[in-house]
């Protein structure tokens, strides 16, 4: 229940349940990635970032107006409609002028009488002849936004419910699905304004809805680069707003050191014109060596979220299946382990295995309250996870128990597991509008106050599972907004409860930072991170290195059960260039994942970073960060040439 944000680099946490981070989103974020260490390039690049610094220097009336302080919500009746970003008072002061309509200064009170909806093309009259490819672009339609609107006509003004419907559109929930990976749904829109407007009916105001839509038909591409070899690959080619409905259908490829992964994915925010939502995807996976197939997994997800605040009632059913070969590498190899049962023999034995997964989630949820949300959700999972060695896994005629052996020691547990669980979420209604903290410009949504969630299940052998446990997990944190900053601190802790003793055990402590705007010009930014799991049945570990955590050091250059990760960050409000927004930052990087935190060494980094908003692709920045590294390790040089790294969405 963090505060809504979005971030390229989550929990690292990797359970080797597919070999995918336990909370990476799903489907791949659209954008580019990538992690090279060439001299050439370097020198390059520091001479591209070094011109972009003199022209900011000699350009200082170039660049945006600083926001405005922190905005929370709701406010009292009848104020002015909050300021607006050079953006959106753009969009909102070219319609205005078209329809011949007024901003309405006092609407509390008043009766909606007519809502106008107006969504641009993607390419204005300042992007010049680029407006050509507007025509092969499909403009959300105008009755698919009304219908996401919270106000209607005949309803008496609110001010709350405004603001709630522009967070609806601009940055809908995130879907947890029952594996435990995120799907995110794609940006639709960079500009979404709601004001009231003078109606010509004496009592009544009238809505102008402006948006702008965010260029739909994409090749997304996601990769890096490891040891002169392509590590990870991750491409498709999606339209994210099919024929105007807001409805996403992607063909992705996915590569990584072991496999090759291809299939489709579809997502739909309203069933047949209702607010049922379905999340689909399935993939087959080939050996990236052989080309050989060797598995599948499908998800499936149903729900009828609360899609507003005053809604109370909302449920689901979430359905899994893979079948996948699992694997693990050191550099450019198949990672060998010896087994700790036999310390007197050097085995090498292949860090792979097959990982079946069967899950079924239902759940139905009850909300109360309006300023303080108080939820409720009780439910019952199903969850079928069994691990096996491959076909060919080397035997030895002295140990028959050898496989067996790998197994219990490095594969996750095979375990059926049938729950019921009641959960309880608490957080408070408040939010804040921040600008130019995460993107430039446009407005960032910020939930303020306290949230609280507790979940306890019961697993018992009269259910279908294999033995009697009681999972417990809790979260707690807070999030501000001072004087136009932000900041959060939150913990978080789960464990099974197994006879005398506690399974799964996780741990999660974080705390972030964003000053408000200093000097007009800059914008301080940290956060810290501590992870820890113990006796953990799924044999998770974090990895830090490359874009999970330490810019300057190879992806997964340290890997342990406990981690300790900070950052801090200097970033510039951006330069306006036309209709684009560009921005540079410092930054130093800190942390280590270890198996305990006693054997924890801080390693250390330092570089600088550009970010880049195209408004008409996403409402996200492009980020490009060269790093160098303070320490050598075994596959990190320290110091010069340093490492580049890229994507799309802040680095944290």
């Amino acid at each position: 229940m963090r505060p809504n944000s979005r971030k390229a680099s989550e929990v690292r946490l990797q359970a080797l349940d597919g070999a995918t981070p336990k909370d990476r989103a799903w489907p791949r974020r659209f954008g580019t990635a990538g992690s090279v260490s060439v001299l050439g390039t370097a020198c390059v690049s520091a001479s591209v970032l070094l011109s972009f610094v003199l022209v900011i220097w000699a350009s200082p009336i170039a660049w945006a107006d600083p926001p405005p302080r922190a905005e929370e919500h709701p406010d009292s009746p009848g104020d002015m409609p909050r300021p607006l970003g050079r953006l959106e008072q753009e969009s909102v002061d070219q319609e205005l002028q078209a329809l011949g309509l007024i901003i309405d200064p006092k609407p509390a009170g008043k009766v909606v009488r007519n809502v106008y909806v107006v969504n641009q093309e993607v390419f204005s009259r300042r992007d010049w002849w680029f407006q050509f490819f507007n025509m092969f672009h499909r403009t959300t339609r105008p009755g698919i936004l009304r219908r996401e609107l919270l106000l209607r006509s005949g309803q008496p003004y609110d001010d709350a419910l405004v603001e709630e419907s522009l967070r609806n559109l601009q940055s809908p929930p995130t879907l947890v699905l029952a594996n435990g990976t995120k799907f995110v749904p794609p940006d639709l829109s960079s500009v979404v304004v709601l004001v009231p407007v003078v109606s010509p009916q004496t009592g009544t105001v009238d809505l102008l809805a402006v948006t702008r839509d965010i260029w739909s038909l994409r090749f997304n591409t996601n990769f890096e680069f490891q040891e002169k070899t392509l590590s990870l690959l991750e491409t498709s080619l999606s339209e994210n707003n099919l024929f105007g409905w807001r409805k996403y259908l992607s063909v992705g490829f996915e590569m990584d050191q072991g496999r090759a992964g291809i299939g489709p994915a579809y997502f739909d925010p309203n069933v047949a014109g209702t607010r049922l939502t379905l999340v689909a995807s399935a993939t087959a996976w080939y050996a990236r060596d052989t080309r050989r197939y060797e598995g599948d997994s499908e998800d499936l997800s149903l729900r009828y979220p609360l899609y507003a605040l005053a809604r109370r009632w909302g449920g689901g059913v979430d359905f899994t299946h893979q079948d996948a070969v699992i694997r693990s590498f050191r550099g450019d190899s198949l990672r060998s382990e010896d087994l700790k049962a036999t310390p007197g023999v050097t085995e090498q034995l292949p860090y792979i295995f097959r990982r079946t997964i069967a899950i079924v989630d239902a759940s139905a949820v009850r909300s109360f309250g309006e300023t303080v949300i108080q939820r409720l959700t009780l439910g019952h999972r199903f969850d079928r996870r069994r691990s096996q060695v491959m076909p060919d896994f080397p035997t030895d005629p002295t140990n028959p128990e050898l496989a067996q052996e790998f197994l219990t020691e490095f594969a996750p547990l095979s375990e059926t597991r049938s729950e019921s669980y009641l959960r309880y979420e608490m957080f408070t209604a408040r939010y804040a509008i921040i600008r130019n903290l995460d993107t430039f410009d446009l407005r960032e949504n910020r939930r303020l106050g306290p949230w609280l969630s507790l979940e306890i299940a019961a697993g018992l052998p009269e259910l279908g599972a294999d033995f009697r446990a009681f999972p417990i997990s809790g979260q707690a944190g807070w999030a501000f907004g001072p004087g136009g900053g932000y900041a959060y601190a939150q913990l978080l802790g789960s464990a099974r409860l197994r006879a005398d003793h506690a399974i799964d055990q996780r741990m999660n402590a974080e705390i972030y930072i964003a000053s408000p705007v200093l000097g007009r010009a800059l914008r301080l930014v940290a956060r810290g991170d501590a992870d820890a799991v113990r006796a953990d049945t799924h044999r998770g570990l974090f990895f830090l290195g490359g874009n999970t955590g330490l810019r300057g050091y190879v992806i997964g250059d340290f890997e342990g059960s406990s981690q300790l990760v900070g950052h801090v960050e200097v970033r510039s409000l951006p330069l306006e260039v036309f209709s684009q927004r560009f921005g540079g930052l410092i930054f130093y990087d800190v942390g280590h994942a270890a198996p305990s935190f006693r054997e924890i060494v801080p390693h250390h980094d330092f570089g600088i970073g550009l970010r880049w908003l195209i408004p008409q692709l996403n409402s996200s920045v492009m980020r490009v960060d060269w790093a160098v590294a303070t320490q050598g390790t075994t596959l990190t040089r320290a110091g010069l040439p340093g490492r580049f790294s890229g994507g799309f969405l802040q680095a944290f």
